[in-house]
C-alpha cells in the first residue's frame, strides 16, 4: 500500500453498513468479534481482516489500469484516492443490499444496527453481531416493519426462507449466480450484483443505480459494461463515489 488508502470512503461509501466511528477509530462487529482499526495496517496481521479487506489483491495495478482507460476514470481515481472492494459475509451483504433499495447510506446503516440489536448476539456489552438466518427466522413481518424496514420486510423474510440460495451461488458462474439470487423476492439485478461483489468477491459485477445511470449517460453513452473489464466492480465503485462527490 504505497499510497495512503481512503479508508473512510471504503468503510462509509456504500459497500458496507457495518462500521461506525468511535473515539477517532473505526469499529465493527464482524465474524463474532469487535474489530477496532485506525488504518489498513491494523488489518494486515489478522487473517480474517486480511481477507475482508482483500489485501492480497494488487489494487495498485488495478488503479493504474483503470486510471489509464479514459479521462473520466482518471478524474475519479484522482479525486477519490486509493480504495478497494470489501469481501464481506455473504448473508450480511445480502440483507444489507436488500435494505439498500430506495434508501440512503445513513438510513441503511441505522436499519442494519436495529436488526443487529434486536435479533443478533451481544458479543460485548453494547456491541451486537448481525443476525444469522436462524436468528432472523423468529422475526415477523410486523416486527420488521416496526423497526422501520418498510416494504423490505417480506423480502428479508423470503431471504431467510431461502437462505440456502446463498450457498448455491458460490458454485455458479456469474450470470447463473445473478439469476439464482433473483429468485428471492426483492432481489433484482442491481441488488444481486451488489451481493455478488461485496459478499462473494465477484469483481465482474457492475450494479447500476441512479448515480451510475447518471455517470453512464453523461460520460459513457456509447459504451456497455464490458468496456470496464476486467475491473468492472472497482471501476463502478470509483464512478459511484466520484459522481456523488461532484454532484
Amino acid at each position: 500500500m504505497a499510497q495512503q488508502e481512503n479508508l473512510r470512503e471504503i468503510l462509509f461509501g456504500g459497500q458496507t453498513f457495518s462500521w461506525f466511528e468511535e473515539d477517532g477509530k473505526y469499529k465493527a462487529v464482524l465474524n463474532g468479534t469487535v474489530y477496532t482499526i485506525s488504518s489498513l495496517e491494523d488489518a494486515e496481521s489478522d487473517p480474517f481482516l486480511r481477507s475482508y479487506f482483500d489485501l492480497d489483491y494488487d489494487y495498485e495495478k488495478a488503479r493504474r489500469e483503470i486510471r489509464a482507460k479514459d479521462e473520466t476514470l482518471r478524474s475519479a481515481v484522482d479525486l477519490i484516492g486509493p480504495i478497494r472492494i470489501l469481501k464481506q459475509d455473504e448473508w450480511t451483504a445480502a440483507i444489507s443490499f436488500i435494505l439498500s433499495q430506495n434508501n440512503n447510506i445513513k438510513r441503511i446503516t441505522g436499519l442494519y444496527r436495529k436488526l443487529s440489536v434486536n435479533y443478533g448476539k451481544e458479543v460485548q456489552p453494547g456491541y451486537y453481531a448481525f443476525p444469522t438466518p436462524e436468528e432472523l427466522s423468529s422475526a415477523t413481518e410486523e416486527e420488521l416493519r416496526a423497526l422501520g424496514v418498510g416494504f423490505r420486510a417480506p423480502f428479508i423474510l423470503d431471504a431467510v426462507k431461502n437462505f440456502t440460495v446463498f450457498e448455491d451461488v458460490k458454485k455458479l458462474p456469474f450470470d447463473d449466480a445473478m439469476a439464482r439470487l433473483q429468485i428471492i423476492k426483492g432481489i433484482g439485478p442491481k441488488v444481486a450484483s451488489c451481493i455478488l461483489i461485496f459478499g462473494y468477491g465477484r469483481k465482474e459485477g457492475f450494479p447500476v443505480d441512479v448515480w451510475i445511470k447518471k455517470a453512464l449517460s453523461e460520460y459513457y453513452p456509447d459504451k456497455d459494461i464490458s468496456y470496464f473489464a476486467p475491473y468492472q466492480a472497482l471501476s463502478q465503485q470509483y464512478l459511484f463515489s466520484w459522481i456523488r462527490a461532484i454532484s
